[in-house]
């Protein structure tokens, strides 16, 4: 890096002018930085130190040049390139910092919080459509003689009202299910909460922006489209297949897929295209 110049204090990125947009344009890259290097915490405050003082100069230049401040910090940062090329080591390969520890665990609380969320969902779906179309549209019937007496005994005694063992194997069957899904739903509203008592716990800078703007949304939506399209894909071979017998559990999980893809698809556009520096940064560097 080119020699620090003398004199130049914390100052805005645009020497004491009001940053706006711009200083945020640096304070942003500064933060990608900081996640690509390594050493003991001397050496990368001294590092982060001489960049920071490097662009302020850089920024300095194209104002005297007669550049406004956004092009003047844009043209430096250019110049200086991305985090990769000042440290030598992309931040994929480096050691992850505190900061992407914590924005990872925020995102796995929330992708995952919703996913077995939407199994909740599911179940209250199922449990709507079993009380419409009844259990044999729920699940089908295993074949005869791959159960045993004992089988037969213990789903009775489950259903006693039931009349004949398939019966009470259909109803034990959906029962589980619904049973299944109801504790997913719970443990999906307890990740959630974890999730929000994190994010308010980690509200510094550095963790909101060591993964790209929209990096939660973007996974939730790709997981719960595939999750959509899966289960789907099961719907309608069971439907014809087996004529709609056992159809109602891939329906019902689904359409709550569906509707997950759809909450992330829109919190992700919000995200992308909601006012933000790192979509600039992106864009400058």
């Amino acid at each position: 890096l080119p020699a620090v110049r003398p004199g130049h204090g914390r100052r805005g990125m645009t020497g004491g002018v009001a940053a706006g947009q711009s200083g945020d344009l640096s304070e942003a890259y500064l933060d990608r930085l900081l996640v690509c290097l390594r050493g003991s915490p001397r050496q990368v405050r001294h590092t982060l130190a001489e960049v920071e003082a490097h662009l302020r100069d850089s920024v300095a230049d194209g104002l005297a040049a007669g550049l406004s401040e956004v092009e003047a910090e844009r043209q430096a940062l250019t110049r200086l390139g991305p985090p990769a090329t000042v440290t030598g080591r992309s931040a994929l390969l480096a050691r992850p910092s505190s900061a992407m520890l914590r924005r990872v665990a925020l995102t796995g609380a929330l992708v995952g919080g919703a996913g077995l969320l939407t199994v909740g969902a599911g179940g209250l779906i199922a449990w709507w459509l079993d009380a419409l179309q009844g259990n044999l549209f729920m699940t089908a019937p295993w074949p005869e003689g791959t159960y045993t007496r004992a089988d037969c005994a213990r789903w009775l005694a489950g259903d006693p009202h039931a009349g004949s063992c398939v019966t009470a194997m259909l109803s034990d069957h959906v029962g589980d299910f619904l049973l299944e899904a109801a504790a997913a739903g719970v443990l999906g509203v307890l990740g959630l909460a974890l999730f929000l008592f994190l994010r308010g716990r980690w509200q510094d800078r550095a963790t909101r922006t060591a993964l790209p703007t929209g990096t939660a949304q973007a996974l939730g939506t790709v997981l719960a489209g595939l999750a959509t399209v899966a289960f789907l894909g099961r719907f309608i071979d069971v439907e014809m297949i087996q004529h709609g017998i056992g159809a109602g559990e891939p329906l019902s999980l689904a359409a709550a897929a569906a509707v997950t893809t759809v909450i992330f698809a829109a919190a992700w556009r919000h995200a992308v295209h909601a006012p933000a520096p790192l979509a600039a940064v992106a864009a400058a560097v």
